[in-house]
């Protein structure tokens, strides 16, 4: 069979997708499939393993001519089968457009009508992306998958990178050096957490455990890098900037050399969370932990008790965030003190010097 997977999306929503993609390929062996997916993500689809063609939507520079070019490009294929794990109107109209004479996609979509292979999840309770992608994808004809984990294939050269941005931007990283990689961004405003808060761990984790800190971070938002590197002033020897500098395999690589990782709910949280040995602390605000958290085992999750969270809203109704001051962080985020995050990796740490004099 031929087979189109639409997955556009962010980089961690794609990325927990990855799992329902191999229930897919288990279900459809012999087929030829297709993942049609947004530039952001493209490292994430074009070395997995599932995967036979990526088709990139590079959507900031697509303009009509493009669509229209894309839309031609998914008739030729003569799909049999396509499979929206995204449900949003867009995707639904990919999927129509497409000509697969099958197309699957949940109840819920609002375009729904246009797909005739509807996935009832009526009576389902909310759970985690990984698990709700699979389960749309085992409904399509996919494979159960015991133990799903994320994929993100990298290379040894994403390997070397890593190596030698450590050896270049410290001096004789040692084995014993504790390296903590920070995570200023956020794709909304409101799961930022303020920067002035990363600036005060920052200092309290090189002055009480000489910790190697390594700023992670998009490109475009190397401003928030700068301002962290300009407040830790006479600890620049033990600070390094990332922001802006790697692909996604890269910094997988790079969050791989790293003890600690500090971040808000990102697609960099996601990547990090599957990373065996590296403790991701993840900060929540208006998202759901339940929903979309750290998928991996080592991990955790703070977040404030405020009544009105998870409220998935892009903007605070109880902040008024100027539209251009991206340093500005929401209440609940707010409330997650530096104190709480120093007070995990002081504990974790305990834990690991007792264990290693046993």
């Amino acid at each position: 069979m031929n087979i189109l997977i639409i997955k556009l999306s962010s980089i961690g929503d794609c990325l927990l997708a990855t799992p329902a993609i191999e229930s897919i390929r288990k279900g459809y062996p012999d087929s030829f499939i297709t993942w049609l997916v947004e530039d952001k993500a493209e490292d994430i689809a074009l070395l997995n393993p599932h995967i036979d063609e990526v088709i990139i939507i590079d959507k900031k520079n697509f303009k009509i001519k493009d669509y229209l070019s894309l839309i031609r490009k998914l008739r030729s294929r003569r799909y049999d089968l396509s499979i929206d794990l995204q449900g949003v109107d867009r995707t639904s109209i990919f999927s129509f457009l497409s000509g697969a004479r099958h197309r699957y996609v949940e109840e819920y979509a609002d375009l729904g009508f246009l797909s005739n292979r509807k996935i009832a999840r009526k009576g389902r309770p909310p759970e985690h992306a990984v698990n709700f992608y699979l389960f749309l994808a085992e409904k399509s004809g996919g494979k159960k998958i015991e133990e799903p984990k994320p994929t993100l294939i990298t290379s040894e050269e994403d390997k070397n990178f890593a190596s030698n941005f450590l050896d270049k931007n410290f001096e004789k990283p040692d084995e014993k050096d504790i390296f903590i990689g920070i995570n200023p961004t956020g794709a909304w405003k409101t799961k930022r957490w303020p920067v002035k808060y990363f600036i005060e761990l920052s200092k309290k984790l090189i002055n009480s455990f000489n910790a190697k800190i390594v700023i992670f971070g998009g490109k475009g938002e190397e401003y928030l890098s700068e301002e962290i590197i300009n407040a830790l002033g006479g600890n620049i020897a033990n600070v390094a900037d990332a922001s802006g500098k790697t692909t996604l395999k890269q910094a997988k690589e790079l969050l791989a050399k790293m003890d600690y990782f500090i971040t808000p709910d990102s697609g960099l949280m996601h990547i990090s969370s599957v990373i065996g040995e590296l403790k991701t602390i993840a900060l929540f605000g208006p998202t759901d932990p339940e929903l979309t958290g750290p998928a991996g085992k080592n991990h955790a999750v703070l977040r404030d008790s405020l009544i009105c969270i998870p409220c998935f809203k892009k903007e605070c109704p109880l902040n008024k965030i100027e539209k251009n001051n991206l340093k500005e962080c929401v209440l609940c985020m707010k409330r997650i003190t530096p104190d709480a995050v120093f007070k995990v990796i002081k504990h974790d740490l305990e834990i690991k010097n007792k264990a290693a004099r046993f």
